[in-house]
């Protein structure tokens, strides 16, 4: 039997309980601002997983195992094959590639897949961008679109992590797998 899913929203008794605290001293973080919660319906207060693990790196607290591993999250702007399946990841799909990258670069991709042309898009540049911004600098970057050798050899060089060809797109799974660390 599969254990259930974490709570998006945990009580300040739990974390107090796995800390060891009185929950008075958890609620004194929210106070002064160190921890960010939110209040129910009952107006209690409710700390997101999110929230959490923010708090837990920023503070270095370690982070209490019932809320789970931290979701993979796949930023994509090319549609990924039907029937894929990927464990543990948030697929969040935009309409174009400036959207995507403006996701990427918000923080907290694990993968961005990358159309290698599209009509006023500069993929090369697009990828040399990303690779000074300190946050995006270490970011697998898939390509995925019809080219030449050459033009996936310099988007390799701009800093795409992998280059694939359309006629290849069947191995964009094992890719993402791999990537992602699914396998």
């Amino acid at each position: 039997m599969e254990s259930p899913a974490p709570s998006p929203l945990l009580r300040l008794s739990q974390l107090a309980r796995f800390w060891q605290l009185n929950p008075r001293t958890v609620m004194g973080w929210i106070r002064q601002g160190r921890l960010a919660a939110i209040r129910s319906p009952g107006n209690h207060f409710r700390v997101r997983v999110a929230d959490l693990r923010a708090f837990c790196e920023r503070e270095g607290k370690p982070v209490p195992p019932f809320v789970g591993p931290p979701a993979r999250r796949l930023v994509t702007a090319e549609p990924l094959p039907r029937g894929l399946k990927l464990s543990a990841v948030v697929v969040e799909g935009h309409t174009g590639p400036y959207a995507a990258l403006v996701a990427a670069a918000a923080g907290g991709a694990s993968l961005l897949v990358l159309p290698a042309s599209r009509e006023r898009f500069d993929t090369e540049a697009a990828l040399t961008a990303l690779r000074r911004a300190p946050l995006t600098a270490s970011l697998p970057v898939v390509v995925i679109g019809a080219m030449t050798r050459p033009r996936a050899d310099a988007l390799r060089r701009a800093g795409a992590t992998n280059v694939l060809l359309r006629s290849r797109a069947s191995e964009l799974p094992g890719v993402l797998r791999e990537l992602l660390s699914l396998e």
